[in-house]
């Protein structure tokens, strides 16, 4: 008689190990707005999809400051909003508005892969403001499908979630209350990575 324990289960091997550091497309697909714990600065924990290639499909969670005082935090999100075709002020207090300007619109990054004892976290380490032509028409064709898919499901909410703007499959997770340096790190890097906890951002 082979006997089985519920309780006593292994650990499991299948670890999601990310995805390589690289520049890819992606689309922001939903997010949560939160403040951090010390400092009550606002920032939305975002859930980030690759819309082509290899890892087409791969999402991770990370951070975009909304912290208006932080000038490189601001400069970031400029950059995402100008990739997104966002090119009007508009207000950050309303999450129907961020979420029609930003969600669901492709743009190009750089994602870095960091390993912190046994996580593995991908996040956003510079958006790229260059792309090339067979890019564009990746994103075009990709808005163009998600539009079709869309209408065919009977409209629905544009980034895919539902009408909070979360994934219809979970909640981001916890562990970025005082993110302020990004990354897709549980607790940040401080050191100017996604949202921004410096000003010198390296690009």
């Amino acid at each position: 008689m082979a006997m089985f324990d519920p309780k006593n289960r292994p650990k499991s091997d299948n670890k999601d190990q990310g995805v390589p550091a690289s520049d890819y497309l992606l689309i922001l697909k939903s997010f949560e707005r939160r403040s951090a714990k010390e400092s009550g600065k606002l920032y939305l924990r975002g859930r980030f999809v690759i819309i082509h290639g290899p890892a087409k499909g791969k999402s991770f969670f990370d951070s975009i400051s909304l912290d208006t005082e932080n000038s490189g935090a601001m400069f970031r999100l400029s950059l995402l909003c100008e990739q997104c075709g966002v090119t009007e002020a508009f207000d950050l207090d309303d999450d129907n508005i961020l979420r029609a300007k930003l969600c669901g619109r492709p743009f190009k990054a750089t994602v870095n892969r960091k390993i912190s004892g046994e996580y593995v976290n991908n996040g956003i380490q510079r958006y790229i403001t260059k792309v090339s032509d067979s890019e564009r028409e990746v994103m075009e064709r990709w808005l163009i499908e998600k539009q079709e898919e869309d209408e065919f499901n009977g409209g629905g909410h544009r980034d895919g979630g539902n009408e909070y703007g979360m994934p219809d499959d979970g909640v981001p997770p916890p562990g970025d209350d005082d993110f302020m340096g990004g990354g897709g790190r549980r607790g940040g890097r401080g050191d100017g990575g996604a949202g921004g906890g410096y000003d010198d951002i390296p690009f």
